[in-house]
Parts: C-alpha cells; sequence; structure tokens
C-alpha cells in the first residue's frame, strides 16, 4: 500500500509559478499592443487606398473594352444605388459606385438603371478617411472609351480620423490622361527618417 502511495506525484502549478506565467503574458501584452494598433491602422488605411485605386483602374479599363464612358460616383446611402450629390459630396469613404455612362457627362447621373452599375463598394470602416477637400468637389469621376478624363481631375486623401499624424497617409490623383497614381503627401514625406 505505501508503494503504490509513493509512486503517486502531484499534479498542478504552484502560486509562485502562476504570478510568474501572469506577468511574462503581461509584460508581452504591453510590448505588443502598441504594434497591434499600427499594423491595424495601416491596413485599414491600405485597404481604402487599394479599393479606391483598384476601382478608378477597373473603370478606365471598362470604358475602354466596353467601348464608352464608365463613370464613379460616390454613394448616397448605405445599401442603395444612387450617387450622392450637394453637400453630402467629399466623402467617398461613404462607398462609391462603378456605372456606365451613355451621356459621357463629367457630373453624377441622377438615376441610374440596375443595367447601369457596374459595381458598388459599400461603406468600410469609418475611421478611415477618403475624401476629396477641393474646392471643386467631383460628383463623377468620367472615362471616356480611349481611357482619358472626361470630367476635371482630382486628388482624395486617405486620412486616419483617430490620428491625424499618422505615418500611412496617402494621395490618390487621377490625371486627365486616366492614370491613377498614389503618393505619401508631402508632409508626411518631408517627417520621415
Amino acid at each position: 500500500m505505501r508503494k503504490r502511495a509513493q509512486n503517486h506525484t502531484r499534479r498542478g502549478f504552484t502560486l509562485v509559478e502562476l504570478m510568474v506565467t501572469v506577468a511574462v503574458v503581461a509584460i508581452l501584452a504591453a510590448v505588443a499592443a502598441p504594434g497591434m494598433q499600427s499594423f491595424l491602422a495601416k491596413s485599414g488605411m491600405n485597404a481604402v487606398k487599394d479599393d479606391f485605386a483598384i476601382a478608378l483602374q477597373r473603370a478606365r479599363l471598362d470604358a475602354i473594352n466596353r467601348n464608352t464612358c464608365v463613370s464613379i460616383c460616390q454613394l448616397a446611402a448605405e445599401g442603395g444605388n444612387t450617387c450622392a450629390t450637394g453637400t453630402a459630396l467629399g466623402n467617398w469613404h461613404r462607398g462609391w459606385i462603378t456605372y456606365t455612362n451613355a451621356a459621357c457627362s463629367g457630373t453624377a447621373a441622377t438615376a441610374l438603371t440596375a443595367a447601369d452599375v457596374i459595381s458598388v463598394r459599400q461603406p468600410g470602416n469609418a475611421r478611415y478617411r477618403l475624401v476629396d477637400d477641393s474646392a471643386s468637389k467631383s460628383s463623377a469621376l468620367t472615362f471616356d472609351a480611349r481611357g482619358t478624363l472626361v470630367s476635371n481631375m482630382g486628388t482624395f486623401h486617405v486620412r486616419d480620423a483617430q490620428q491625424d499624424t499618422s505615418p500611412y497617409k496617402r494621395d490618390i490623383t487621377v490625371s486627365m490622361q486616366g492614370r491613377v497614381l498614389v503618393k505619401v503627401p508631402d508632409v508626411v514625406a518631408a517627417n520621415s527618417p
């Protein structure tokens, strides 16, 4: 009977082992948290930037392939297929619509049929902004059958609403030739090491 009792070993953690483990986890979490926040901000802003730049390039290619004008306008309301107008203009992070534009006008269409709509991008995370803050906000960007811009060229800014000094800011410019350029703003580039 004694032999059986001696072979039995105790299992579990001591209080000291548990306290050391909790301390190590707390230190790792404190070190990793700022890096994780930075990673989330960078990937969120990159998603908005990439989605919009790809949508512009796709609209240009669709215009060339379909041999007609294709426009992108700011989405008026989530779940809809209407272009924004008036004071709502400039907030492209609320979504956009890519559609065929037979009239080939540089202004947004007032009524879109389902046959005209090529794609709709619904709003994403409200923290990451895509804005056109120029004096003459574009209601639509229209590409003709040659891929050139019919409407005025535009510059759009990807910004973090929670951190104005984010190093991940980007500007997206569409030239009159229809080329899309994504670049680091001059203010961020000057402050970079």
